[in-house]
């Protein structure tokens, strides 16, 4: 049996609106990811488990994963034996944390290592594309790409591979927050404005490159001081309850930047030292999370979506 798991993910990441993503690993240790299943059979088998599966559509036709099953065997493997794929869903659903890509891309990279078609990662991440773009309504690769390939990725249509990796300091502790109600991704979507003016889109240019080359030169404190969010932001604070003061909060607990996780509505504290990551954490789970919620503190998943032999989900 293959066992395939792909890691949750933080879009955007304030400074780069659909452009820069990164995969997160929980210090403690556990899966906030996605885990993907194959093995061999006599007819094709889908199970849907784990503590988010009841949010799925019952029908497996209706399951992301299930439908990657379907269109990997009829345009990359059709000569592939029939299989029962069982994805365990460990993320809920319209969270922010990549919950779609991460389906996508551990079910993708699982058959992949069943079938033994040795697909390049850019061919992998177009394919995986492909079917976010169901669920997003775009080819939104922020998630995509740190899922597959873990860290921090500046990532589009247009950069060479898909994807730039971006290297990051070990004492960086994201904090994520989700806040135990869910948010639609074409509502978060339908919030923002339909073009920004010259002003706002020169900013955000100066914002998000001047961020890239801080971080390549290892000058991450000045990086972190302009990782402000002022594309997505400022629209979709107003659909997350109590975002904005939390954000306010976290700021004078020593979060070096606080902004939305992709559409929302999870919230990320980026730390630069455990103790903060801490009482960070420690504040959202008195006033930010419900009883349906969570928080982790984490850091950065360079791992990325990796098989993994033991049995886990």
């Amino acid at each position: 049996m293959i066992q395939v798991y792909a890691p949750a993910s933080i879009g955007n990441f304030a400074v780069g609106f659909d452009a820069l993503g990164a995969a997160i690993a929980p210090i403690d240790g556990s899966l906030l990811g996605d885990l993907v299943k194959v093995s061999a059979s006599t007819t094709t088998e889908f199970v849907c488990s784990g503590p988010y599966a009841h949010k799925l559509p019952a029908q497996a036709e209706q399951n992301l994963a299930y439908m990657c099953l379907q269109h990997f065997k009829q345009a990359v493997a059709p000569d592939m034996p029939a299989v029962r794929l069982e994805l365990v869903k460990n993320l809920p659903v319209g969270s922010g944390l990549g919950s779609s890509a991460c389906s996508v891309v551990a079910t993708i990279a699982a058959l992949d290592k069943f079938a033994g078609t040795e697909l390049s990662d850019e061919a992998l991440i177009e394919l995986m594309a492909d079917f976010e773009a169901k669920v997003s309504g775009g080819r939104h690769y922020d998630n995509i790409t740190p899922c597959y390939l873990g860290g921090l990725q500046l990532t589009a249509e247009l950069i060479p591979g898909k994807s730039l990796a971006i290297a990051t300091p070990d004492n960086w502790y994201p904090v994520v927050a989700f806040p135990g109600f869910t948010l639609n991704t074409a509502k978060a979507r339908a919030v923002l404005p339909k073009q920004l003016d010259m002003h706002h889109s020169v900013e955000f240019a100066q914002r998000l490159s001047a961020f890239c080359t801080l971080m390549l030169q290892q000058r991450s404190e000045e990086a972190l001081s302009i990782m402000i969010d002022t594309v997505a932001e400022p629209h979709r604070a107003q659909l997350i309850e109590g975002f904005s003061a939390a954000q306010q909060a976290l700021l004078q607990l020593g979060a070096k930047a606080v902004s939305i996780s992709g559409a929302g509505p999870t919230l990320f504290a980026l730390c630069d030292n455990l103790a903060s990551a801490e009482l960070c954490q420690q504040w959202l789970s008195d006033h930010y999370i419900n009883e349906q919620g969570f928080s982790h503190i984490c850091q950065l998943d360079w791992a990325g979506t990796r098989e993994l032999n033991e049995e886990l989900g």
